[in-house]
């Protein structure tokens, strides 16, 4: 028999739960609402019942309570919760505003995107990153999926959750299946979440037919029950003009029902969590609501009747299985090879917790992936997995805008297909259209390479492009038109969450109106790294060709100083030999220098430095105030000599479901002056 350890990465952070049931009274359920962000309470609550050695005999939970509860009936304690979510950095996950392209469309900003899906055409879920979600669900959930292998009366403490069957409209109590895929499948918020296809049902939040299920726990055999309510309840007044507090109004009535009535042997406990936003999980909202669920079970709970028994068994000693069988379903042969490799999975061979959970969490990056659901089944120390693959839509439609008052307007439609008869391969095609520049862009990606998401990559852009000129007084004058013909070929490669790489041949074919005709070929190597886990941007290019040579490097943080005030310090560094013109560097890149036209200074040396104060006046509102120096130059040192360029601008900002909105004006040493209002993101 093989030797029984305790799976260390397994149960890191799992704290021990020392107490068993409540004696006499009847079997005692832990009921867990829903209420998104403000669910989070309930692993305030669950600190009070670990002090209090309250051990339930069955939780129930719906969605953000089917997460907590999950996880609190796999052993994790109130206390590891607290610890876990503290650490994750949740808000990156639900981007409301400002939602990206595939990187197979260069990251473009997307305004709106319609996606195929069920032989229809549908509005593309941008405001969320659902892979990652369902990625930090099944890495959260793997420590109680593994224990109960389809059944959830065999974790630690059995669990229910409550989701909704979307085309019945009743209620769907889970209890067995993958548990990273039930919980998914209860908070599957309507207008947020794709509902979650089960056993031949579409399954949305529970909330919508049992917000706070006491029924539910009652049916199962509860006598008593103790219920954290973690919804809100509606104000005596509303700004009905006001679209989000409209639209959070709304969410709040399609998930209210009336409240199962309490008998003397049951317990509510109620945080205050009037006036939190379901999708709010900034780190200090989120450290505010666990404490007061900590306060309001602090004080419902001090006097319940419930003798705990000194016997304490600790958390469970896990088996170190061996892998069985392996049968994937879902997706074609190359996406089915890929997730085989991320997840480690070898028949025969003995689990890696650590492999599995890191796999988990990787395939939250792979775009071609929407979810991967483990069902985990077997018995003693053998574990079988139908690792259950949901695909990417293969046909995606996108398109962004932005406008600028010095650069005028642009907008860009994009698509990429993924169902070529070439298994693992992604087609796509963009277009820009502006006043300076039109462009469009073709992609070919293969699926990436083993375990270590290496993508053969092809890309062609055709471009024509007016180069701005202005004279020594700022006066434009008539631009350098410019057409051109890049193609790349080579290799990228993701490394985790954030940086990616790309390396390659480039076939660069341009004719400016002033210098003829030119063709370069070289290679390129590109990195860079999205604010994601943290909020720091870094882009670095270099790009050696036989007829001239470029380097530029983009450095940009946020420093947060308080809840609404925060610093986002920048540099930008370019050199450049033999430039063409569309390759050369503006002083600020597509910002500008204040007090100047965007585009005013060009060259092919430009060192740039700015400091930016932002403070949140009201509501996404904010002020802006930026502190700029910068100079570029034509040849010479690296370093641009001459004078310096000094200014600033300052202004208002906004983030709005079409981007952000920016309105300020700016000065330089000069004495020169200019507005600058943009709407969008520039791209």
């Amino acid at each position: 028999m093989r030797r029984l350890v305790v799976l260390l990465p397994l149960l890191a952070g799992v704290g021990n739960l020392h107490a068993q049931g409540c004696g006499p009274g009847g079997p005692l359920a832990l009921v867990l609402s829903g209420g998104g962000a403000k669910g989070l309470a309930h692993i305030g609550v669950l600190r009070v019942l670990d002090s209090l050695r309250i051990r339930p005999d069955l939780v129930v939970g719906t969605s953000m309570g089917s997460i907590v509860g999950a996880m609190y009936a796999s052993g994790y304690s109130g206390r590891a919760m607290d610890s876990l979510v503290r650490l994750l950095r949740l808000p990156r996950l639900f981007h409301t505003i400002s939602p990206r392209a595939p990187e197979a469309l260069g990251s473009r900003p997307v305004l709106v995107g319609w996606e195929a899906g069920g032989g229809r055409f549908q509005l593309s879920q941008t405001a969320v990153h659902e892979s990652e979600v369902n990625a930090l669900l099944n890495a959260g959930m793997m420590r109680g999926n593994l224990l109960a292998r389809g059944n959830f009366d065999s974790l630690p403490i059995p669990f229910r959750s409550v989701a909704t069957d979307l085309k019945e409209r009743e209620e769907r109590l889970l209890a067995g299946g993958d548990l990273a895929q039930a919980v998914r499948a209860s908070m599957s918020i309507p207008l947020v979440f794709d509902p979650v296809p089960l056993n031949g049902r579409y399954l949305g939040d529970g909330a919508l037919v049992a917000n706070i299920p006491v029924a539910q726990a009652r049916r199962l055999g509860a006598r008593r029950v103790i219920v954290s309510d973690a919804t809100e309840h509606p104000s005596d007044t509303l700004n009905l003009a006001a679209p989000l507090v409209l639209a959070e109004h709304v969410l709040g009535f399609l998930f209210s029902q009336p409240r199962d009535s309490l008998g003397p042997g049951d317990r509510l406990v109620r945080p205050d969590v009037d006036g939190f936003a379901s999708l709010d999980f900034r780190r200090r909202t989120v450290v505010d609501l666990i404490q007061r669920g900590y306060a309001a079970a602090r004080d419902s709970l001090a006097d319940f009747p419930c003798q705990p028994s000194a016997q304490d068994t600790g958390p469970r000693a896990v088996p170190v299985p061996v892998v069985g069988s392996i049968e994937v379903s879902g997706g074609n042969s190359a996406e089915q090879r890929l997730v085989l490799n991320q997840l480690w999975l070898r028949a025969g061979v003995s689990l890696d917790p650590e492999h599995l959970r890191h796999g988990l969490r990787a395939l939250g990056q792979v775009e071609e992936i929407r979810s991967v659901w483990l069902h985990p089944s077997g018995t003693g120390d053998s574990l079988s997995f139908r690792p259950e693959i949901r695909p990417a839509s293969n046909l995606l439609l996108v398109s962004g805008l932005v406008y600028d008052n010095d650069l005028g307007g642009r907008v860009w439609v994009g698509g990429l297909n993924r169902g070529f008869p070439l298994q693992g391969l992604t087609g796509s095609v963009a277009v820009g259209l502006g006043e300076l520049r039109q462009d469009l862009t073709f992609g070919l990606r293969h699926s990436r390479i083993g375990s270590r998401l290496l993508q053969p990559t092809v890309t062609l852009l055709l471009a024509r492009e007016d180069v701005r000129r202005f004279d020594g007084g700022g006066t434009e004058v008539a631009p350098v038109e410019t057409r051109e013909l890049a193609a790349f070929a080579g290799l990228e490669q993701a490394w985790g969450r954030e940086w990616r790489l790309a390396l390659g041949g480039r076939l660069h074919a341009w004719h400016e109106s002033v210098g003829g005709s030119r063709t370069a070929t070289g290679g390129v190597l590109r990195v860079r790294k999205d604010p994601q886990d943290t909020p720091t941007a870094v882009e670095v290019e270099a790009l050696w060709t036989g007829v001239y040579r470029s380097f530029i490097a983009r450095v940009g943080t946020r420093v947060t100083l308080s809840e609404r005030v925060s610093l986002e310090p920048r540099i930008r560094y370019g050199w450049g030999s033999d430039l063409p013109p569309q390759a050369s560097y503006p002083l600020g890149g597509d910002e500008g220098f204040p007090g100047e036209h965007i585009g005013q200074q060009l060259g092919d040396r430009e060192a740039y430095a700015g400091l930016g104060l932002r403070v949140l006046v009201l509501g996404p509102v904010e002020f802006r105030m930026d502190m700029i120096a910068g100079k570029t130059g034509i040849g010479g040192p690296a370093i641009p000599t001459g004078r310096l360029g000094l200014g600033g601008h300052f202004g208002i900002g906004v983030r709005t479901p079409i981007g952000p909105i920016r309105a300020e004006y700016g000065v330089n040493r000069e004495g020169h002056g200019a507005a600058f209002v943009r709407v969008g993101e520039w791209f």
